[in-house]
């Protein structure tokens, strides 16, 4: 693509080589003056562009990620924007499903807790993105991040890192390699996973704190059985006790995560209709205080789903009994 205003010819590279055979297609067809032989002498100008355009098309992106690790971990003396632009390299290729497996099997899963653990944080979040980047939608590299022991790392960092960024990704990297991975969910439970949860929804990290709540009602959605450890670890009852405290936009994503407790849950539903948490109290207070709010209409919605699951007269019986 062309830039404009000093008539230079600064077109991108094609993406790969059935793009560059349609570019240069498009070009020969665009610039054949009509009832010409189309037989032209290439500037020089041209030639250098696509000479590198075919560089770009045939370098070996493995020897590519081995150059990156090797900046990584083996160069003392790479400069931090170095190591910076290697690792966003990197991201950037294993965007492909089959260079984020090629990087396991060069070796590559012996870096990350290198950079995790580096001592510069624009290193370690991007290695929470790099990691979460490898891990989405990928069951090869899920499997292969869960052989290698990576959730306690992850969770040392969301529990400990001292800067907000790298604690957000790597919670981040935890949600892409649990997703649809039933054994990495069993593993981060394994590891105290939903205490790590409650810690960062108690955190003054805003970005920690919803992206911790997504975390937990989807673990919920994908796992009934997860219902009966939050009951086991009174997880319930923390959740109403963080509705007492002063609204924040914060408590749409909690009552979403609560709602995603007790639905279909009835030993969950019994515990938010305890008399002694009053959440009846706090969902109707809620509910009247929302009322006309349309920044606050889906809070609402989960506020009135709540008391309908929770304060059924089934529930109230039991109670009572």
């Amino acid at each position: 693509m062309a830039s404009g205003g000093d008539g230079g010819d600064r077109r991108q590279h094609p993406k790969d080589l059935r793009h560059l055979l349609k570019f240069c297609i498009e070009q020969t067809i665009s610039e054949d003056a009509p009832g010409s032989s189309g037989v032209q002498e290439m500037t020089q100008e041209r030639r250098q562009w696509l000479s590198e355009a075919f560089s770009s098309m045939t370098r070996d992106p493995i020897e590519d990620m081995k150059k990156c690790i090797r900046i990584l971990i083996e160069d003392s003396d790479s400069s931090e924007e170095l190591k910076q632009n290697a690792l966003e390299s990197l991201t950037d290729m294993c965007e492909s499903i089959d260079l984020a497996q090629d990087f396991h099997k060069i070796g590559g899963y012996a870096l990350l807790p290198h950079i995790l653990q580096d001592q510069q944080q624009d290193i370690r979040w991007r290695a929470g993105e790099f990691m979460a980047n490898l891990f989405q939608n990928n069951p090869y590299c899920q499997k292969a991040a869960l052989e290698t022991n990576l959730i306690p790392l992850l969770i040392d960092v969301i529990d400990n890192d001292p800067n907000e960024d790298p604690r957000v990704k790597a919670l981040y990297a935890i949600s892409c390699l649990t997703r649809g991975f039933p054994d990495a969910q069993k593993a981060f439970t394994t590891h105290d996973g939903f205490s790590v949860l409650m810690r960062a929804m108690e955190s003054n990290i805003q970005r920690l704190k919803t992206k911790a709540a997504f975390l937990l009602r989807d673990f919920c959605i994908q796992e009934l059985s997860n219902k009966d450890i939050l009951c086991d670890m009174g997880m319930v009852e923390q959740l109403v006790g963080m509705l007492r405290e002063e609204h924040s936009s914060f408590h749409e994503h909690l009552m979403g995560a609560l709602l995603s407790v007790v639905t279909d849950h009835q030993r969950a539903t019994q515990e938010c209709a305890r008399p002694e948490f009053e959440l009846r109290e706090i969902l109707t207070e809620r509910i009247a205080y929302l009322e006309g709010k349309e920044e606050f209409m889906e809070e609402r919605h989960y506020a009135q789903d709540l008391l309908k699951i929770c304060f059924t007269p089934e529930n109230q019986e039991q109670i009572e009994r």
